[in-house]
């Protein structure tokens, strides 16, 4: 074999390795990409993608206008609106995730958010249930304080 077969061969294996290897480059573990794919089904992401969305896709703009009307810090806001801008590498993603989250907070205790429009929509969001390290960590709390009655002032 020549050294420009040898070449052309290693070449070859490589890009076959790549492309093998190629996957997604979202962070979100592929057992969960299906709930959060096309910005996720719950009744807040159906508010969101109907307030946000164009005939050109998602409106970030419309997004950040949307989190501040419903009391999202400016500070928050700006902080994403800036990455976005600057197209750092899952600055997308990150806002749309965060801010969210933000605002299921807010939506969870009024039961409500604000549309572009200025009307109030009823949405219902389930209280999250606690799993993993946060469950066990509630458990271990409440039984402290069966244990010791004076810790959950019974006393």
């Amino acid at each position: 074999m020549t050294t420009e077969q040898n070449g052309a061969a290693t070449e070859q294996a490589e890009a076959t390795a790549t492309e093998e290897t190629k996957t997604t480059k979202s962070i979100v573990p592929s057992k969960y990409a299906g709930r959060y794919k096309n910005g996720g089904e719950d009744p807040l992401a159906v508010f969101i993608k109907e307030q946000c969305a164009t005939p050109e896709g998602f409106s970030f703009p419309k997004f950040f206008e949307l989190m501040s009307a419903n009391g999202i810090a400016d500070e928050k806001v700006e902080h994403y609106k800036g990455q976005v801008a600057e197209k750092r590498h899952g600055a997308e993603g990150r806002a749309r995730m965060t801010l969210r989250n933000m605002l299921a907070t807010i939506v969870r205790k009024n039961g409500k958010a604000t549309s572009l429009d200025g009307s109030e929509v009823e949405i219902n969001l389930p209280k999250l249930a606690l799993t993993g390290a946060a469950k066990a960590a509630s458990a271990s709390t409440s039984t402290d304080k069966q244990a010791d009655p004076a810790a959950a002032g019974t006393l």
